[in-house]
C-alpha cells in the first residue's frame, strides 16, 4: 500500500490516474493543502479561474475521501520535524507511511531524499 502526501497526489490527479488515488491513503491534510494549492493557482499565479479552482477541488476533494486517511501520533512527528528539519506537515506523512508500515510517495525533492533513508520512498511518476 502507498501513502502518498499532497505533491504526489495532485500530479497523480493532473495526470488523470484516479485509479492510483483511490488505492491509496494520505492523511486528512491533504485536502487543505491541496485547497491551498487550487487557492495559489487562482489568487496568486492566475492560472487558472476562480471556477476552475472550484470544480477541479470539488473532484480532487472527493478522491481524497474515497482514500485511506492515516491520522499519525503528534508526538512521533514532532520528534520527527525537529530530527530531521522538516516542516511538521512534512513529517505528518512521513510518520503516517513509517506507522502503517506502507511505502511513501512525494515529489517534494527534499522530503523524499530524508524518507528514502526511513522507508521505501517513490514519487508520483514510478506508479502507473
Amino acid at each position: 500500500m502507498n501513502l502518498l502526501d499532497a505533491s504526489a497526489i495532485f500530479n497523480l490527479f493532473q495526470k488523470g490516474k484516479y485509479n492510483i488515488l483511490i488505492v491509496g491513503a494520505t492523511i486528512p491534510i491533504a485536502k487543505y493543502e491541496i485547497g491551498n494549492v487550487l487557492w495559489k493557482g487562482a489568487k496568486i499565479r492566475n492560472n487558472i479561474s476562480k471556477k476552475e479552482a472550484t470544480e477541479l477541488g470539488a473532484v480532487i476533494f472527493e478522491l481524497i475521501d474515497s482514500m485511506e486517511q492515516i491520522t499519525p501520533s503528534p508526538d512521533s512527528v514532532l520528534n520527527l520535524s525537529l530530527e530531521d528539519g522538516l516542516t511538521f506537515y512534512d513529517s505528518s506523512y512521513l510518520v503516517s507511511a513509517i506507522e502503517a508500515g506502507y511505502n511513501f510517495v512525494t515529489d517534494d525533492l527534499k522530503l523524499y531524499k530524508i524518507a528514502s533513508s526511513k522507508v521505501m520512498t517513490r514519487k508520483s511518476s514510478d506508479l502507473g
